[in-house]
């Protein structure tokens, strides 16, 4: 089936299929050949009357081959999802024409499976019912094929045709796993329901649905899950179905090799429900002595760390747990991140600052003595941390210094500009009291006002760049200090652009006429929302980053509700 996917479709199953891409129509200049070539472009484009003209002169057409692959007029019309050219084809064909193969073995029905086209497959199953059952390329069935593809409702509506108990075990547990791997809860637990032995039965791979399913993270139901089934009803009915198979001894489930697999997945809906079943699993470790928390803390698995904070007394004694390597769960937090970890978060300095999160996070959990202790290695937890950031700390500091740079250059820019106007008045003065001439005017007192607004804001975004070029950059600097100093400068900043813009605006309504001076007017007062468009999304990550920080970790109380 693997092969008939990547192979003879070739496509995403969210995507229309091409025909272009699974064979090559005849293309030679014989008469018969032109009409197969005819036929498969009517197929193709779903022209049933270009292909009825085809068919009135020679009916042995619509069970011919009219590709390279083999496929006949169906196939094409199937897999392309035309209902109304199919429905027209059927009732000129045979019952046996209907399950006709192509070259890999595959029938029009295994096409349309494949790729979800239902009301296909429903008016030619009324043709032929027993087409369910005709075993594609590689052995495999249009159940199978549906399953695979992820099509619940394709899978569901197959199934009553597919007659799974005449399938061998090795084909029940295959299409289980299958199904599972796919989301379709619902179909999977009627797989179970119908033959209990599968929930402790390995899958080609090795794999029991248990294992299958403890590997899906992101457990819970959503809109879309919630469709295709609910997790939780399936965890529970392969569950039960396990149990009934406890007494032969071989089929036991071994539900520590659950418990770390779904611990390794991330998959932390699977972890409370284990441990709601079994809480001794919360002491269990794996072959390099770690516990869950342990393998969240390398992983960073946020949700299957924050359980230990409903632990108590539990927790603490799991946290003084040492691998194999003299490491403790604080020299883990020192470890870099994986990749994937790091790459959803956006630039170096943030990725450096969730690093330090962590690290603090866990250094609150473990004793104070862990905090000194020295690995194998001879490394304190803190020596690992600096020994496995260095690169990613010197990114970080790249990226904060080359940010605060080009800042600073627009505030001092800003700053010279509103510094040397502060002290021309509009209007100018009246050479025998000093008064400004303006002063009497109600727009007077905005220009001062803005004036001073757009100096002090401009120097207090100057002295936040200024702090960030000269920080000394520490590992802990990249928690809080620099953030927030990116943020105030940011802030600043805008508030400097939009002061200066007011005392602009301001001049322009003393001296500007007609309809060039609202020009002007709307010229200048776009500056501030073009700053804040192209500066929006690096102020709201880095807020949210900061800030968010704060509720990462805390206790959920889902192990006890």
């Amino acid at each position: 089936m693997g092969n008939f996917i990547s192979k003879t479709l070739n496509k995403p199953k969210h995507e229309g299929i091409h025909l272009e891409q699974i064979t090559t129509a005849y293309d030679n200049s014989s008469p018969l050949l032109g009409k197969r070539k005819s036929l498969y472009k009517a197929a193709l484009k779903g022209d049933w009357d270009a292909a009825e003209e085809v068919l009135k002169n020679d009916e042995s057409l619509m069970k011919s081959p009219i590709t390279d692959g083999g496929e006949i007029a169906l196939h094409v019309a199937a897999v392309e999802g035309h209902q109304d050219f199919v429905s027209k084809l059927l009732p000129m064909m045979e019952i046996d024409d209907v399950g006709i193969p192509n070259g890999k073995g595959c029938t029009a029905l295994c096409f349309a499976a494949a790729v979800g086209h239902i009301r296909i497959a429903q008016i030619m199953l009324e043709k032929n019912p027993n087409l369910a059952t005709i075993k594609g390329e590689e052995g495999v069935r249009p159940l199978y094929m549906a399953a695979l593809q992820g099509f619940s409702e394709m899978a569901q509506f197959l199934y009553d045709y597919s007659h799974i108990g005449s399938w061998t075990p090795q084909q029940k547990i295959n299409l289980l796993t299958s199904a599972i791997d796919s989301e379709l809860y619902d179909l999977a637990r009627r797989i179970v329901n119908e033959d209990k032995t599968l929930a402790v039965a390995e899958d080609g791979c090795g794999n029991t649905a248990l294992q299958v399913l403890a590997q899906k993270p992101g457990f819970c139901c959503d809109m879309n899950s919630a469709r295709r089934g609910d997790p939780y009803r399936l965890l529970d009915c392969l569950w039960n179905a396990a149990e009934s198979c406890e007494e032969d001894t071989e089929a036991a489930v071994d539900t520590s090799t659950l418990f770390f697999i779904a611990a390794e997945s991330g998959n932390d809906d699977f972890l409370v429900e284990l441990l709601r079943k079994d809480h001794n699993l919360l002491y269990k470790i794996n072959d390099k002595t770690h516990s869950i928390f342990h393998i969240a803390v390398l992983h960073r698995y946020v949700k299957v760390f924050n359980l230990i904070y409903e632990l108590g007394g539990t927790g603490e004694l799991i946290a003084t747990y040492v691998d194999d390597e003299g490491n403790n769960m604080l020299h883990l937090a020192g470890k870099l991140s994986p990749r994937n970890q790091l790459d959803s978060i956006p630039g170096a300095a943030l990725q450096m600052q969730r690093e330090v999160v962590w690290y603090k996070a866990v250094e609150k959990v473990v004793r104070p003595s862990c905090r000194s202790k020295k690995n194998s290695a001879g490394q304190t937890p803190h020596e690992v941390f600096i020994a496995e950031h260095g690169q990613l700390m010197r990114e970080a500091e790249k990226f904060m210094k080359q940010t605060a740079k080009s800042c600073m250059l627009v505030t001092m820019l800003i700053a010279t500009v509103v510094f040397t106007t502060a002290f021309t008045v509009p209007g100018g003065y009246d050479n025998s009291t000093g008064v400004p001439l303006l002063e009497k005017k109600k727009m007077f007192m905005v220009f001062p006002v803005s004036e001073a607004v757009a100096t002090l804001s401009s120097l207090t975004s100057i002295f936040m760049f200024l702090s960030i070029l000269t920080s000394r950059y520490s590992d802990e600097d990249f928690l809080m200090t620099l953030p927030c100093w990116l943020l105030l400068g940011l802030a600043a900043l805008f508030f400097s652009i939009v002061a200066m813009t007011v005392a602009f605006c301001t001049c322009l309504q003393f001296f500007g006429h007609g309809w060039a001076a609202t020009a002007l007017l709307v010229l200048f007062g776009s500056v501030p929302t073009m700053f804040v468009a192209l500066k929006y999304r690096l102020l709201v990550t880095v807020l949210r980053s900061t800030y968010g920080c704060t509720y990462l970790f805390r206790s959920y109380n889902r192990l006890h509700s």
